[in-house]
């Protein structure tokens, strides 16, 4: 397994120094402050370029912008605004060369279902094939993140149809959304998905809300979540997503990789 924490720039040189080199950072903050304004995005945008380009030694992984974001929209203005935002994370992944490129699964609530997800699918991947193709020759892997979907079923559908496709999309299985906002435990979601899951967001929460604690810090039993994880999803890489200081993140990272060791 691989290990990443989620870094901020007020966070990451600090993250980046009391770290080793096979953990990567997860460059954040376009899905909330990143978006305010084209200035905001402008300079984390030159912030994280530079800082990215100024340790070439070290991986890099990029949250991108999230919040108002249909992949499908009959509404021609919408199309457009969305367009846009995406184009602009995928020319800032050409600058950044993050090995995943974080985005949120954004299925509507109607077609989380299985007897329904597939008409969404078809039409998210047609906004997506593009972008994804120009991702794919970057040698950049787009993880797209669960966040209210009720269960894998939207993901799974979604995973299948990229594959089949040969895009370069997988799954990211935020535990902490399946564990408040989905009435699905994580534990089966990891099931569902195995392999399909490339990345995890790992953070706790006592499902009152998505409040992005260390692990062992809320209600999730990360003893037995950890290595189901490992085993179905070997390959993944498990990015310490906690909401705090650099210290605590790092006491987060310690956490996981003793129980996953």
């Amino acid at each position: 397994m691989d290990f990443s924490v989620c870094a901020y720039p007020e966070t990451a040189l600090d993250l980046l120094n009391n770290t080793a080199a096979d953990v990567a950072l997860e460059l954040q903050s376009f899905g909330l402050k990143g978006v305010k304004s084209l200035e905001a995005w402008n300079e984390r945008a030159a912030f994280y370029t530079e800082f990215a380009s100024s340790h070439r030694d070290r991986r890099f992984h990029l949250h991108g912008p999230f919040l108002d974001l249909p992949w499908w929209s009959y509404d021609h203005m919408i199309a457009e605004v969305v367009e846009r935002r995406v184009v602009d994370t995928v020319e800032l992944c050409e600058a950044i060369l993050p090995e995943h490129l974080i985005m949120h699964l954004s299925c509507p609530s109607y077609f989380c279902r299985a007897d329904r997800a597939q008409r969404w699918v078809e039409e998210a991947l047609k906004f997506w094939k593009p972008h994804l193709e120009r991702l794919g020759e970057m040698g950049v892997l787009a993880v797209f993140e669960n966040t209210y979907e009720p269960d894998a079923a939207a993901a799974l559908a979604f995973s299948k149809a990229a594959e089949a496709e040969g895009l370069a999309a997988s799954i990211c299985l935020d535990v902490g959304h399946a564990h408040t906002f989905s009435p699905t435990p994580p534990g089966q979601w990891v099931g569902d998905l195995g392999s399909r899951i490339s990345h995890y967001h790992i953070h706790d929460n006592d499902q009152s809300d998505d409040q992005h604690h260390a692990p062992g810090k809320g209600t999730i039993n990360f003893a037995t979540l950890l290595p189901e994880i490992a085993g179905r999803s070997p390959d993944a890489t498990l990015s310490m997503e906690i909401e705090a200081g650099a210290e605590v993140i790092l006491k987060g990272l310690e956490y996981v990789r003793n129980i996953t060791s």
